[in-house]
């Protein structure tokens, strides 16, 4: 009963966000009066897209949390990997669906006229940022899995730095390969998803209305930032989890039956704490990512009164 409740209360709370981004998307729409025709329907259709990849998301994460709920066997591997997994088929999908464009009536015609590139619409701390954070995912998924052994059941859940058998679940949990392996494969699979969504954004055809380039561009940029902190958002929760769960039996190395001496258990209890120390600052830096895209996610970029009068549109 109590698993099913909290079922219940994830998906409730998934149905809570699709309504508000559903809420959210119609007064995106309904503010477009007064705006070009080809501005207003680029606008409505970069809503849309959004919603559909949020929702795919939000999707994903609740059924990642119900398998974690229905086979408790597999630890907290479907909880821990569902950011990853929620990003990545979000951002999929965003990718899937056709780029606004401004101007669709002669889409073909410009397309490819003038070469654009990444750094056209995103800045040098945006796309290292995201590099970063990918890279130290990966090292300490890697790290996480090299310095796990053998529970007694046979799965790596445990500390290698333990010389004593420990025991494997609860507080004493090591994220080991059972949640290394899998993650790796989504971080692989999400910098791909995001090369490939980046591309599309830079590649749509830009507009032929000269005097809508800026908003064109404003469009790029909004999409470029959204990919790059969902993204972030998910790579740097993940690192948390992962920190946090190797935290917790290094600092109860002096209290354990670990086999080591009470210096080095001392030590590597401390070395615990600190490591749940930037387990907390790595997520809280995922987390205002995370509030970061839900919040920009259907804001568009604000079009000034004046672009309707430039081409002459009430």
């Amino acid at each position: 009963m109590e698993n099913l409740g909290l079922a219940e209360l994830t998906l409730g709370l998934v149905g809570v966000l699709f309504a508000g981004g559903i809420a959210v998307a119609l007064i995106v729409i309904a503010g477009q009066r007064g705006e070009p025709v080809p501005l207003a329907r680029a606008r409505r259709w970069s809503a849309l897209r959004a919603l559909v990849a949020t929702s795919t998301a939000l999707a994903v994460f609740a059924v990642a949390v119900i398998v974690h709920i229905r086979f408790p066997l597999l630890e907290a591997a479907p909880f821990i990997l569902g950011p990853l997994a929620a990003a990545t088929a979000g951002l999929l999908v965003f990718a899937v669906l056709p780029a606004p464009s401004i101007d669709a009536a002669v889409r073909r015609r410009t397309a490819g006229v003038e070469p654009r590139r990444l750094a056209d619409y995103s800045s040098v701390v945006q796309r290292t940022t995201f590099l970063v954070t990918a890279a130290i995912t990966v090292v300490v998924a890697l790290t996480t899995g090299i310095l796990s052994k053998a529970a007694p059941d046979g799965r790596f859940l445990c500390t290698s730095l333990f010389p004593a058998a420990c025991t494997a679940g609860g507080p004493y949990l090591f994220p080991g390969w059972l949640f290394a392996a899998p993650a790796l494969i989504l971080i692989a699979s999400l910098v791909v998803v995001v090369h490939f969504v980046l591309r599309r954004i830079v590649t749509a055809p830009a507009t032929a209305w000269p005097e809508l380039s800026a908003e064109d561009v404003a469009l790029r940029r909004s999409g470029v930032r959204l990919v790059f902190r969902v993204a972030g958002a998910s790579l740097a929760l993940t690192a948390a989890l992962f920190i946090g769960l190797a935290a917790f039996p290094l600092m109860n190395a002096p209290l354990l039956d670990t086999g080591l001496a009470p210096n080095p258990a001392r030590y590597i209890g401390a070395a615990g704490m600190i490591l749940l120390g930037v387990s907390a600052v790595a997520f809280c830096y995922g987390a205002v990512s995370a509030v970061l895209s839900v919040v920009g996610v259907f804001r568009s970029p604000r079009i000034v009164a004046a672009a309707a009068r430039r081409i002459g549109v009430a």
